[in-house]
């Protein structure tokens, strides 16, 4: 006798009352008056009959409902779409907002892994299905934003799903598990992005269901089978659990019924699912070595650039390191709470409200039940892949941790029975909290496109593409996509030769990402200094929007003989903003973007020791010139030269403060663009100097507030 959760199989007189799971012996005492059914059943249909236990104690019949009057079973599936659906579809993203959105929407069109459309894999499950979206949708963009919606709607649905499965009896462990990820931030603003996390995910968990459901029906696990191989053809990051969870229930079926035909479930669909995607694959990518070449590259790449590897510190400190950034992470982008900066009142409330709804949860789970154990290993899992593997900068690829964690922490809530309302309110109350919290993001995702478009659309508007080089690097897909009239240098493929061609007698050379160009590239760039700045500006959104690309840096350059040194004269009142919109003309070389340093708008520089200022000041004049500064390395000392002339020697000090130089007559040239050179002596990352702590590697000098500079005497 096989009950309909699994939980019920074999004689009723072997089952006690386990922490009010299970009904005791007693219960199960009017058994007999249907055992002729059983065993008519048996007989007939060569299978056990299904029961459930009565709320008066005794065993419904086969006729009698199961269900609850009054409550359907497909009222809150019912509901959760209707919250969900509307809302991912109202908030879709105006732009692209990542270098893999602009790789994925290339692909569409052409699919080309040498091209890096999109990056290896090649995600062709998730392009077949952008496609298929796209005459609907009517571009790249929203198709796969559209994509991404109903993704993000079915995500909610499963997860309800999986929490009925993991908890038949309380149905609360579902709608709190799936309103918990719906209207997390991390989980909404994925279902906004043209990009595969929620895709994947969607088709991850499909995946888990229909295994956990096939544990006692092989027709079932073979469909789970099918859909977790055709999964690793959308997002095969997201496949171990899966891969697990298959292997498990394969071997639990061997072991019960002592034949192969468990294992030709398990494994004959998943090779379907997965040749589906493969061998087309194959065929456009040029056969097995040839993906196969794509994969190492890739996974070389990861191991490098993104691992515990590749911290490059001592293994202590990496860990410590990677536990920081990835609860920061975690956090910031779930509740809003910051580990790395201060807390207000406002961080401290957020912080404590997370703890009442997560800790008795996770206290009150049932961690006897097996159920909470499994759910407890895929979330161990999603954890420790991301940790050691991912880089931790990106909350998006967190997402595969939210579904776990969220059914862990409803389950805990929906076994807590008095007062009744208080398990309700909680998970309400929380997943209000998060809507609270998501909706200003997903407002801005929805009307103030992502600082690369926002670059390009300004450089379309100002120069002219038939006078403009563009160079760039994170924001090359941008300026591939948005300016396809415009000549464009890669800097992660950067030939100097070829630069230099391409520039040669060009009026405008626009660098977008200015920061993470080298000095050597921007020497080649500026032609040794023939090319000077004409304009510096700095185009942004939230950070938590989306991480990537959130400030995109732009300087245009031409050549110092169009720029005439009146150009460069002082602003009004003689002050050059540093870390100003308006004043990155008269930067030169050495700066990073304007942002928020010690709560102080300025600039680091550092990207060398030696950061420029262009002015014109009229000659035959003493100047002084006075600074606010902030040292980065303790012991900071720093030259100030004139035209290469030597007028002070500093020390900074590690807090905001000004000093004052004076400039003689002699050293300002009639007619001619004075260069004032801050020489430092040294430059730290404060990756470095922190121990990991903090997650900017950057090499940095000193922040600069301003620069005045002021007539001190005539002749």
């Amino acid at each position: 006798m096989v009950s309909p959760d699994g939980r019920f199989v074999g004689d009723a007189k072997y089952f006690t009352l386990v922490q009010e799971e299970y009904l005791p012996p007693a219960k199960f005492s009017n058994i007999a008056e249907h055992i002729w059914k059983f065993h008519h059943e048996w007989h007939e249909w060569g299978k056990p009959h299904e029961f459930a236990p009565s709320r008066s104690g005794g065993i419904l019949p086969p006729m009698e409902s199961r269900s609850r009057p009054g409550r359907p079973r497909w009222l809150p599936p019912l509901l959760l779409l209707a919250v969900t659906l509307p809302l991912y579809l109202a908030f879709r993203s105006i732009s692209l907002d990542d270098f893999d959105a602009y790789s994925f929407a290339l692909a569409l069109e052409h699919f080309n892994l040498d091209l890096q459309q999109p990056q290896p894999p090649g995600f062709p499950v998730y392009v077949f299905l952008g496609r298929i979206l796209l005459p609907l949708a009517g571009g790249p963009r929203a198709a796969l934003t559209l994509l991404s919606g109903l993704s993000g709607a079915a995500i909610a649905l499963v997860v309800y799903g999986l929490g009925r499965a993991a908890d038949p009896r309380r149905s609360l462990t579902g709608v709190g598990g799936a309103l918990l990820v719906a209207l997390s931030p991390m989980g909404w603003l994925a279902a906004e992005k043209a990009l595969s996390d929620a895709p994947g995910l969607a088709l991850t968990l499909l995946a888990l269901w229909l295994l956990w459901r096939g544990r006692g029906d092989l027709g079932r696990l073979g469909l789970g089978s099918l859909v977790a191989g055709l999964g690793l053809g959308l997002r095969p990051q997201n496949g171990l659990p899966v891969l697990l969870l298959l292997v498990g229930l394969t071997i639990r079926h061997l072991a019960r019924r002592r034949s192969l035909l468990p294992l030709a479930w398990g494994a004959l669909p998943f090779l379907l699912g997965a040749l589906a995607w493969l061998v087309p694959t194959l065929q456009a990518v040029g056969g097995l070595p040839a993906y196969l070449a794509h994969l190492a590259a890739h996974s070389a790449h990861v191991r490098q650039a993104d691992s515990l590897l590749a911290t490059g510190l001592p293994l202590p400190a990496a860990l410590r390191a990677r536990a920081l950034a990835f609860a920061d992470t975690l956090l910031l982008h779930t509740v809003g709470v910051d580990l790395s900066g201060g807390w207000g009142w406002a961080e401290g409330i957020r912080g404590l409200a997370l703890a009442l709804v997560v800790v008795p949860g996770l206290v009150r789970a049932g961690w006897r039940r097996w159920e909470t154990g499994l759910l407890a290993v895929w979330l161990a899992l999603a954890a420790g892949q991301v940790f050691l593997l991912e880089t931790l900068d990106r909350p998006r690829l967190m997402l595969p941790l939210l579904p776990p964690l969220a059914l862990l922490v409803a389950r805990g809530w929906a076994r807590m029975r008095r007062p009744r309302f208080l398990a309700p309110a909680a998970l309400v109350g929380a997943a209000f909290a998060l809507l609270t919290q998501g909706v200003p993001l997903a407002a801005q995702l929805a009307s103030v496109p992502a600082p690369p478009a926002q670059a390009a659309a300004y450089i379309a508007a100002h120069y002219p593409p038939g006078e403009t080089v563009v160079a760039a690097a994170g924001s090359f897909r941008a300026a591939q996509v948005e300016l396809p009239a415009y000549r464009l240098l890669y800097l992660y493929t950067f030939d100097p030769a070829a630069a230099r061609v391409a520039t040669e007698a060009i009026p405008y050379i626009a660098v977008l990402d200015r920061d993470q160009f080298p000095e050597e590239a921007m020497a080649v760039l500026s032609d040794d200094g023939r090319y000077v700045p004409l304009e510096d500006r700095t185009f942004g959104r939230d950070p938590r929007v989306h991480t990537q690309h959130d400030r995109v840096r732009l300087q245009v350059l031409t050549p110092a003989d169009r720029l005439p040194p009146q150009a460069l004269a002082l602003p009004p009142g003689g002050c050059v903003d540093v870390g100003g919109p308006e004043d990155g003309r008269y930067l030169d070389r050495g700066w990073y973007r304007p942002e928020e340093i010690g709560g102080v708008g300025g600039r680091w520089a550092g990207s060398g020791l030696t950061a420029t200022v262009r002015l014109y000041l009229e000659p035959g004049r003493v100047y002084r010139i006075r600074l606010r500064a902030l040292a980065y390395p303790a012991g900071q000392q720093v030259a100030v030269r004139i035209n290469r002339w030597e007028v002070a020697r500093l020390s900074l000090a590690q807090e905001w403060a000004e000093y004052t130089v004076s400039l003689p007559a002699s050293h300002v040239s009639p007619g001619e663009v004075t260069l004032v050179e801050l020489v430092h002596a040294r430059q730290a990352t404060p990756f470095a100097e922190t121990g990991g702590a903090s997650s900017d590697r950057r090499p940095l000098t000193a922040a600069y507030d301003w620069i005045c500079v002021a007539v001190d005497s005539q002749p």
